[in-house]
């Protein structure tokens, strides 16, 4: 299950916020909701791809929780897995 969180980039014309998926700044040609510019993916690719491996490393971060290994079934506690 994927849920895509809209950002906000600026649009390099005219400067107003666009606020939209993720996914539609990676979309081939696109137009700016309020100057109506068209613009592209590689417009914005440095800045998404920053995004993008932001957004991996916290989920990667809540997968792994704190950092703290835990050893065992019930992190370490000997007497409930024996």
């Amino acid at each position: 299950m994927s849920i895509e969180k809209d950002i906000c980039l600026e649009c390099p014309y005219c400067d107003e916020a666009i606020h939209r998926s993720l996914s539609w700044f990676k979309q081939t040609y696109f137009t700016c909701p309020a100057c109506e510019q068209g613009l592209s993916a590689a417009q914005f690719a440095g800045i998404v791809d920053e995004i993008e491996e932001e957004l991996d490393a916290q989920i990667e971060e809540m997968i792994q929780g704190s950092g703290e290994k835990k050893s065992g079934c019930c992190g370490g506690r000997s007497s409930c897995c024996k």
